[in-house]
């Protein structure tokens, strides 16, 4: 074996290894990301309970003051109405 073979052949020996090296390190960071992604999907969806659990008290409060609004819109119109009459009969 000559000298240009036994070198040629340490180089492809040692890129082989530093191939199969990062093989698995990718293979290690792949799952980690897989865990980090799981964990962040746990959150989002812990997140998303939180604000539906918010959510619906703020559509009732929402809804209390529609309601209070259109009553006093009601009460308005009644008290004008009221009015109207009282100066019809005052004539």
């Amino acid at each position: 074996m000559d000298l240009t073979q036994a070198i040629l052949l340490s180089v492809i020996v040692v890129l082989a290894i530093f191939l199969v090296v990062i093989g698995f390190q990718a293979f290690f960071v792949l799952k980690d990301l897989r865990k980090s992604l799981t964990k962040m999907n746990k959150l989002m969806e812990d997140a998303d309970g939180l604000v539906s659990d918010v959510k619906k008290p703020v559509n009732t409060v929402t809804s209390l003051f529609t309601a209070l609004t259109a009553g006093a819109g009601i009460a308005h119109i009644i008290k004008k109405v009221k009015q109207l009459e009282g100066k019809s009969e005052r004539k």
